[in-house]
């Protein structure tokens, strides 16, 4: 995810230069100061496209904004809800909980504890509650 015409030639021409051109998922870019609306949109489309199981890198990027308020297109509207059992999953979801804390997003982590039931039911009341 991109922001501006001339960065993200930058970034596309580096990977093309670095001979991985072939690799790129998307090539578009987001400026003039979008809103959530059209940065969630995006960025829906980025992580959803061709989900062919290869493994994924993200970069969002860009120059030196202008007149986008660059803190306006960070703005989290997401809430994650991970649960999983299974060989090593304490290592797995401590990695989650980390990870959460880091990148600054909810990530709610649940073992095998929590039912499936009832975190579907916490997904529908915080989009709901949101709305």
């Amino acid at each position: 995810m991109v922001a501006g015409g001339g960065a993200s030639v930058i970034y596309a021409d580096t990977v093309g230069d670095l001979g991985y051109a072939s690799e790129l998922g998307n090539y578009a870019e987001y400026s003039g100061a979008p809103n959530e609306d059209e940065v969630l949109q995006y960025a829906r489309v980025c992580v959803t496209a061709d989900p062919d199981g290869r493994k994924r890198a993200l970069v969002i990027g860009g120059g030196i904004a202008n007149f986008t308020d660059v803190a306006a297109t960070f703005n989290a509207r997401v809430h994650i809800y991970v649960r999983r059992g299974g060989p090593n999953y304490q290592k797995g979801l401590a990695k989650m909980r980390g990870l959460g804390e880091e990148i600054g997003i909810p990530i709610e982590v649940y073992g095998p504890e929590a039912t499936m039931t009832e975190i579907c039911k916490q997904t529908i009341e915080c989009i709901t509650a949101a709305a």
